[in-house]
């Protein structure tokens, strides 16, 4: 039996944050980062929240959250007892506070503490994500990934308001925008894939393909802006039921072990991994044709859209491959068995188009290092 589920509630438009006017809490938890502060933007959050109220701020998290920071921020969180949780920032702040719930409750469970479930409220501040809308959370270990997947980590509401993108720089915007290219594109061709995620999917890529480039030249243009933040929820939704795939896979190793953002890795890998999933050929064709490219037949609507998808890398300035990073082959070379296994053992790798041998996976991450 399939199943499609929605969740959580989405409050979005230039007024929505007005919502947490509504709220009657009087204990708030604000996960953020140093940023978020800098830039006044927790203020305004605090300054929807009211008066008597409380408030702690957790400003600590770092892009890439470590397991460490999450221990220390749920230590802080339980001896505050919030009533409400407020995740503010791009992923790796919606991703340490789902993770914080997650082993808050573990801790409380083992205490056999009874109490409320503290209501999740999450606002991005980036467009890529999709962590408002995800049960996933990433965290790093070293120089391993560890993906999380629970139901109990959903938030309860998202707060979508394009004015948090309006002053993002453009390598910000050019690595969040082909990580939503790439979430809506592995979500449509997963083997879970189904009418319902198939559509959102696919209505995030359109709006990628008609605005990320107009939103990446000029961010203060708000219609760009705000659809390709619909184009991000869109295609979280969708890979929350779908699940992801090596592309996920193999960018989370690599920018664990290399130290390259998530959204970049995605984008060097993308068109690497197009050629190597035979078995959604056609799939990529029908997003061709559905982009009106060429797709007379089903290897030149492949080739169409891979062809879109390396010029739409170049107008981002995301490199072409590794190499271009200036990584040394020789440390690569080494750490090549180290990516396969943690390829083979993520969380993305099951659902995705095709099962590779190793031999596969060495050419691919050749191809992915040399661009060839």
């Amino acid at each position: 039996m399939d199943n499609f589920s929605l969740k959580p509630d989405i409050k979005f438009g230039e007024d929505s944050l007005d919502f947490l006017k509504t709220q009657k809490f009087k204990r708030y938890f604000i996960v953020t980062d140093k940023v978020m502060v800098s830039l006044k933007f927790v203020d305004k959050i605090i300054e929807k929240l009211g008066s008597n109220i409380c408030v702690k701020i957790f400003s600590d998290v770092t892009p890439n959250p470590t397991v460490e920071s999450v221990e220390k921020a749920v230590k802080e969180m339980l001896v505050f007892n919030p009533e409400c949780i407020i995740a503010l920032g791009g992923g790796s702040p919606i991703d340490a506070c789902k993770a914080m719930l997650y082993f808050g409750d573990k801790v409380k469970d083992e205490l056999k503490e009874n109490s409320e479930k503290i209501k999740f409220i999450a606002i991005p501040t980036t467009s890529g994500t999709g962590s408002e809308v995800t049960s996933y959370s990433v965290l790093t270990a070293g120089d391993k990934k560890i993906a999380l997947s629970n139901d109990s980590m959903l938030p309860d509401i998202a707060l979508l308001n394009p004015l948090f993108m309006e002053t993002l720089p453009k390598k910000v915007i050019a690595d969040t925008g082909i990580d939503v290219l790439t979430h809506s594109l592995e979500a449509y061709v997963s083997k879970k894939s189904n009418p319902f995620t198939n559509s959102m999917a696919i209505e995030a890529i359109k709006l990628v393909y008609k605005y990320l480039v107009p939103h990446y030249n000029d961010s203060k243009i708000l219609i760009p802006r705000e659809n390709i933040q619909y184009a991000s929820c869109l295609a979280g939704i969708a890979f929350n039921n779908s699940s992801l795939g090596i592309n996920h896979s193999i960018a989370h190793t690599l920018g664990a072990k290399l130290h390259i953002s998530h959204g970049r890795a995605n984008g060097i890998v993308m068109p690497y991994v197009i050629d190597v999933n035979t078995n959604a050929y056609n799939l990529y064709s029908k997003i061709a044709e559905e982009l009106k490219l060429p797709a007379s037949s089903v290897e030149e609507g492949k080739k169409s859209f891979k062809i879109y998808v390396e010029i739409l890398k170049e107008k981002l300035e995301i490199p072409k491959c590794l190499k271009d990073l200036g990584i040394p082959f020789e440390e690569y070379k080494r750490l090549i068995p180290e990516f396969i296994c943690d390829i083979k053992n993520d969380i993305c790798t099951e659902y995705s188009p095709n099962t590779l041998s190793d031999e596969e996976y060495i050419k691919l991450l050749l191809k992915i290092y040399f661009g060839e």
